[in-house]
């Protein structure tokens, strides 16, 4: 649809720090709301900060009350939000997950498929994919490792999706190998790709930050430079897509 706005918010998490990361999450999402954005993904554990050795301990719920300012901005502003998170999942690890609230109020989960790394040690993998459409565009919801595997991001192009959006936690070494990989999903599946990174960590390990967008067919379009607090915007008009990089003001 003429006009439909993403975005990756790349801002800093704080770990196991849920509640000041609540409010940089309130903070980037009130500043979409200024730029007409309708759908915002955040990084990877965005709400604990890339910690899988913490995720038992922190991990939530949903419906967690804490999180009911997100929810009120997203009703509030028409405005889905995707957020990471690890989930509560009736086993004895926890999901790596993402929390989504849509501009409708609704609340809807979806748990990362492909744990990467020592996650398996720590997380519980999920089984379903999960498709958003805001305002007529279908989005593809993964989370790092995710698209690790093309069938992945094929998955939802053959299901109709126009959009893969990926929540990452990526270090420079970890990037050098994503970033080439989800360039070549959005070549190959035909899908714009978004990329939403941590920006500086204030955690275990150190992002890079470079949260991007790559359009349909696998030309970049946007890079956020580093790890500097930023909103990656991407725009489809005319049936084309551009994007650009805004600051997100402390």
């Amino acid at each position: 649809m003429a006009g439909f706005k993403i975005a990756a918010a790349q801002i800093p998490s704080i770990r196991g720090d849920i509640h000041r990361n609540i409010v940089a999450h309130l903070a980037a999402a009130s500043a979409a709301t200024s730029h007409g954005v309708a759908l915002l993904v955040f990084p990877e554990l965005s709400l604990t900060g890339y910690e899988p050795e913490l995720a038992c301990e922190l991990a939530m719920s949903a419906n967690d009350p804490r999180l009911a300012p997100l929810l009120a901005l997203a009703r509030q502003h028409r405005m889905a939000l995707v957020i990471g998170a690890p989930l509560q999942s009736g086993a004895e690890k926890p999901h790596l997950g993402a929390i989504v609230f849509t501009a409708e109020g609704e609340t809807k989960t979806y748990a990362k498929m492909h744990l990467g790394g020592s996650e398996p040690q720590f997380f519980q993998p999920g089984v379903e994919p999960l498709a958003l459409t805001v305002d007529g565009m279908t989005t593809g919801i993964a989370i790092c490792a995710d698209a690790s595997r093309p069938s992945h991001p094929q998955a939802y192009a053959n299901a109709g999706a126009q959009i893969y959006a990926a929540g990452v936690f990526l270090t420079e070494e970890w990037h050098a190998t994503d970033a080439p990989r989800l360039a070549e999903h959005a070549k190959r599946c035909d899908l714009l790709v978004v990329m939403a990174n941590h920006a500086a960590s204030t955690g275990t390990l150190q992002s890079i930050g470079k949260s991007a967008v790559w359009a349909p067919g696998g030309a970049l379009l946007a890079q956020a430079e580093g790890t500097e607090d930023s909103l990656v915007i991407a725009t489809v008009d005319g049936g084309a897509w551009r994007a650009g990089v805004l600051p997100l003001r402390a």
